[in-house]
C-alpha cells in the first residue's frame, strides 16, 4: 500500500490512508478481466491479425485532446500522474529529461493522469504549466492503471511494444521511503532500467517501491 504526502517535497511527507480491500479486490477484478483481453488479442495476432502493440488500442486509452494513445517505439514507459501530488509533479522535470533523452532510442513515455475526480480542462492546464514534454493521457477510469496494477503516483511501469511487463517501481530515490526529500536522488532506477534495455538487456527488471499519493478508486460507470 502506497504512502500519501501531505506536504511538499522539501521536508517530511505526512502519510494517509489508502482505500480499502473493497477496493483492492475491484481494481484485481479489472486487472483480471483486461489480462483475458490481452491474451485474446494474442490469439488473434499469432494468426496473423493485430499489430504488437494491439494490446495498448484495445484499453481504449486518449490522450487529453481525445487522441488514441500509440506506443510508437520499442518499449513504452508509463508514470502515473496526480495533478493534486506533490511527489508526482516534482517528477515530472526528471520524466522531461528522460524522454528527451530515450525518445529517440525507442521509448514512447506516457504520463497517465489517474485521479477519477478531475476535470478534464483541469488536467490539461497542470500539463501546460509543467510543461510536460511527452504524451499525457486520460486514465480516469484505470484502465491502464488496472492492467499494470499501480497503486500510486509516480510510480513507473515499463512495457515492451508487445505488451510485457519488464520494470514496475519508483522513478528514483529522491524522496525515500518515509517521506524525507534528498537535495538530489542517489539511486535513478527508471533511468538504469532504459539504459540496459537502450544497451540490449530484455529484463524484467526488479522494482522499489517508491513514496508517493495512493491512486484514488475509479468512479463506476
Amino acid at each position: 500500500m502506497a504512502n500519501a504526502p501531505g506536504a511538499d517535497t522539501g521536508g517530511v511527507i505526512r502519510r494517509r490512508e489508502t482505500g480499502d480491500p473493497s477496493g483492492a479486490d475491484a481494481r484485481r477484478g479489472r486487472r483480471l478481466g483486461l489480462l483475458a483481453v490481452l491474451l485474446l488479442l494474442g490469439l488473434v495476432k499469432a494468426q496473423g491479425g493485430p499489430s504488437p502493440a494491439a494490446w495498448l488500442s484495445s484499453l481504449g486509452l486518449r490522450d487529453l485532446k481525445g487522441a488514441p494513445v500509440e506506443c510508437r517505439g520499442r518499449w513504452l514507459v508509463v508514470v502515473f500522474l496526480g495533478p493534486d501530488c506533490p511527489v508526482s509533479n516534482a517528477s515530472i522535470p526528471v520524466l522531461n529529461h528522460l524522454a528527451a533523452e530515450f525518445g529517440p532510442q525507442g521509448f514512447t513515455f506516457v504520463g497517465a493522469y489517474v485521479d477519477p475526480t478531475a476535470d478534464l480542462a483541469a488536467l490539461r492546464t497542470h500539463a501546460a504549466d509543467y510543461s510536460l514534454g511527452f504524451t499525457a493521457a486520460d486514465d480516469r477510469a484505470h484502465h491502464l492503471a488496472g492492467l499494470a496494477g499501480a497503486t500510486y503516483t509516480p510510480e513507473a511501469v515499463v512495457f515492451t511494444a508487445a505488451g510485457g511487463r519488464v520494470y514496475d517501481g519508483r522513478i528514483d530515490d529522491r524522496v525515500g521511503s518515509r517521506g524525507a526529500a534528498r537535495p538530489a536522488a542517489t539511486h535513478q532506477d527508471l533511468r538504469d532500467v532504459l539504459l540496459a534495455l537502450a544497451a540490449g538487456q530484455s529484463g524484467p527488471f526488479k522494482g522499489v517501491t517508491g513514496y508517493g499519493c495512493a491512486i484514488p478508486e475509479a468512479v463506476a460507470p
